[in-house]
């Protein structure tokens, strides 16, 4: 069989119907990303709800009645289908539940097709069912354990067998998703918290909704709740009894059963909690709701860090667990509802990056690109992306936290956007780079390696850091640009990733940079300041966005343990400092001072978090040592970059002069004091709406003192104002990994 390549290949998507299901999500984003790619998608089914979201991205589709076993129906849907096949010119069907399969492939013997069926989920093995099983020349299953399922039960060859991922739309299912008047069209009460649960409700699928409906009363007793359950199915009506049952019981509508709905999103905008498994729970971590995991084939409860692996196993489907009890059910959601706002953001805020980074769409259709081009026999269908070869530069290697942890989220953001990328990294300690961050690494020095990966690059990205100045020296400026012009020359793309700029003070240096940065082709910058500061050197060719911080795109880093490790038992102040040159002489006696005043006044440990080894160790032993009480000292890991942004966003306060130490603490809603020796910082805390900073060169304690007692004052409500700042400028982070890959793409 031969395909022309100048003419997209066409697919058939076959499935029992477009009504709301996994399944059918799924091979509705299926359909859409891949004709997005430039496939030619039909798709047959009985119809559904579906039918006009497809119809709607150009896709044809057909209804036939594949909907069940009645022989009447597989008889038309296999003369639907040969019609179809042939009119179209059908070279390979995609077949995405048992019936089409098995239709498909009696009909593959006469027309010669390719033939490939993707596993959902678990089928009858008992006679004549597993007889009649059909998986076609390819199969895709959703997670592993339906692989084994196959193997186990079907023998399918393993070779033959792909495994591939429920693909979220992550812009449709976004945190950023207002659920607009639907709070007024169901009646909800504005304070109460909501309880979502989505699903089709066919037994056993509707037993999460069945569970819910017995643990209402429990979980009414002690707060103001609404559970809020969307679908149709068989089971429909035995959930809608059970709801009004508890309804009349209780005088009022704590339960809501809506039927059908489309526009899931807005729903999943509503909850406080999302309960419920497979295809739904990723769309509302997604989301960033927080989730506990219960399906019809069982339960697995809170999603967090304990249960991640065991989710992804199953594919959140909660297959092979124990089952549901409504009163396990009913502690996991008060605990969620117990736990304060940042931890279930947090929860939320996990979910969504792990969506973005495993569950992608373009991952989903690229998966089923390789399998369709190794079937139909073409070298490449146009629509795959070729890899693309991305080179990293900036100051890594030299063990400071804030530099790697910016690397760690270009890494993390741009594999999320494209997985695809090859990413090189030019580091000190190409070996540790490696083994930390999962990339392609050469010494940053060894110029004749930077020259040769340099000529078969795609992409430059100077990342993030205060790079562009000469304040600190003019070598490594000179070394920036250098590398910049290097990639220019070769035909690489440029781009200056969450920047900060300035000062370049020497006439000279300020027309290097002019130079080579009117030359790049992308610039995000972290602060507007940097962006005066690109004005004041002339730049003005490039695309410019001001952004944020590049580690405001990362979720938070909670780990209990790492506390644990230092004996930190309980609220802690944490102190971030530096060697400086212009450090005043009493700096140290002021800061152990202050310290003693906050450890006095308000019963804190003491914890000294240093940011790079070279730099902050011994001003902060020397700080201890002049203190009247104990104090903790965090030992740099070489290893764990992650190590200061865990304890620094842990505490309850913090005084810090490093940006990233600032960051890493006001990211997690830590009230601060700003001990300004860059302009960066003053600028950072103004950002923040916080007035609580001071040159370092003018530190008193009284000062501090009077800063700390305004904080403590009102502790919540900074707090608060802390976390709503942090929000945006995580919002305006993300820009910068999806700029990337729309440069990658131009």
């Amino acid at each position: 069989m031969t395909t022309s390549t100048k003419e997209p290949p066409k697919i058939l998507m076959t499935l029992m119907g477009m009504e709301i299901g996994g399944a059918e999500t799924h091979v509705l984003e299926l359909s859409k990303t891949l004709q997005r790619m430039g496939l030619d998608v039909h798709v047959v089914s009985n119809g559904g709800v579906y039918v006009k979201e497809l119809e709607e991205c150009g896709i044809k589709h057909y209804r036939v009645p594949l909907h069940n076993k009645q022989f009447i129906n597989v008889f038309s849907s296999y003369k639907a289908l040969r019609k179809i096949i042939v009119e179209n010119d059908i070279r390979l069907v995609h077949a995405h539940a048992r019936i089409p399969a098995f239709i498909c492939g009696l009909l593959q013997k006469r027309l010669k097709f390719q033939l490939v069926t993707t596993v959902h989920g678990e089928f009858s093995v008992a006679f004549p069912f597993n007889h009649l099983s059909n998986w076609g020349d390819r199969v895709f299953a959703v997670s592993q354990d339906l692989k084994d399922y196959l193997l186990t039960h079907y023998k399918v060859r393993e070779e033959a067998i792909s495994l591939t991922v429920n693909g979220i739309d992550t812009d449709k299912f976004s945190p950023e998703i207002d659920p607009g008047g639907l709070a007024g069209e169901l009646g909800l009460l504005a304070d109460s918290a909501k309880i979502v649960s989505v699903s089709r409700l066919d037994h056993p699928i509707s037993l999460p909704a069945h569970a819910l409906i017995a643990a209402a009363e429990e979980l009414a007793k002690n707060r103001l709740i609404e559970i809020i359950i969307v679908g149709d199915g068989d089971d429909f009506d035995a959930v809608k009894h059970g709801a009004d049952e508890v309804n009349k019981r209780l005088g009022r509508k704590l339960i809501h059963v809506t039927g059908q709905r489309t526009d899931i999103n807005r729903f999943l905008a509503l909850a406080d909690v999302f309960v419920n498994a497979a295809r739904a729970s990723l769309e509302a971590m997604s989301a960033a709701r927080p989730v506990i995991l219960a399906g019809g084939a069982g339960y697995i409860g809170i999603f967090n860090e304990k249960t991640k692996e065991e989710a992804i196993k199953t594919n959140f489907t909660c297959r092979g667990n124990e089952p549901i009890e409504w009163k396990t059910l009913a502690a996991d959601i008060n605990a969620l509802l117990d736990m304060p706002e940042k931890e279930r953001a947090a929860l939320g805020t996990m979910g969504r990056e792990l969506v973005k980074s495993l569950y992608s769409l373009e991952r989903m259709a690229t998966d089923s690109i390789t399998v369709y081009e190794e079937m139909l026999k073409i070298p490449a269908l146009p629509t795959k992306r070729r890899k693309t070869n991305v080179v990293i530069s900036g100051y890594y290697g030299y063990h400071n936290s804030g530099d790697d942890i910016m690397l760690q989220s270009i890494v993390q953001n741009l594999r999320a956007q494209r997985d695809d990328l090859s990413l090189t990294v030019l580091s000190l300690n190409p070996k540790e780079t490696r083994a930390q961050f999962d990339v392609n690494a050469i010494h940053r020095f060894n110029f004749i390696s930077v020259f040769l990966t340099l000529r078969k690059t795609g992409l430059l990205i100077t990342g993030g850091g205060n790079l562009i100045q000469d304040e600190t020296s003019t070598k490594s400026l000179i070394y920036y640009l250098l590398v910049i012009n290097m990639a220019r020359r070769f035909g690489a793309k440029n781009m200056l990733y969450a920047k900060g700029i300035g000062p370049v003070n020497r006439p000279i240096n300020v027309r290097r940079a002019r130079r080579a940065l009117n030359r790049v082709d992308l610039i995000t910058l972290r602060e507007p300041e940097s962006l005066e500061a690109l004005s004041q050197i002339g730049v003005k060719g490039p695309e410019v966005h001001v952004t944020a911080d590049a580690s405001f795109a990362l979720p938070p880093a909670q780990d209990e343990s790492a506390l644990a490790k230092w004996g930190i038992k309980g609220p802690f102040f944490a102190v971030g400092l530096r060697s400086w040159q212009h450090n005043p002489p009493d700096l140290e006696e002021q800061v152990a001072a202050f310290a003693d005043h906050i450890v006095e006044t308000y019963g804190y440990q003491a914890v000294f978090v240093p940011m790079r080894i070279d730099q902050d160790t011994e001003i902060s032993r020397r700080v201890m040592a002049l203190m009247k009480h104990p104090s903790i000292f965090i030992e740099p890991d070489p290893q764990d970059f992650v190590q200061a942004r865990t304890i620094m966003g842990a505490a309850s306060f913090a005084l810090a002069m490093r940006l990233h130490a600032l960051i890493y603490a006001m990211s997690e809603g830590v009230p601060c004091i700003g001990l300004v020796y860059s302009p960066k910082i003053r600028q950072f805390m103004e950002s923040m709406g916080q007035s609580w900073h001071t040159p370092v060169e003018e530190t008193q304690v009284d000062t501090l003192i009077k800063y700390a007692t305004t904080i403590h004052q009102d502790m919540a409500g900074i707090s608060n104002s802390i976390h709503q700042a942090a929000k945006k400028l995580h919002e305006l982070s993300a820009q910068n990994a999806k700029l990337c890959v729309e440069l990658i793409e131009k």
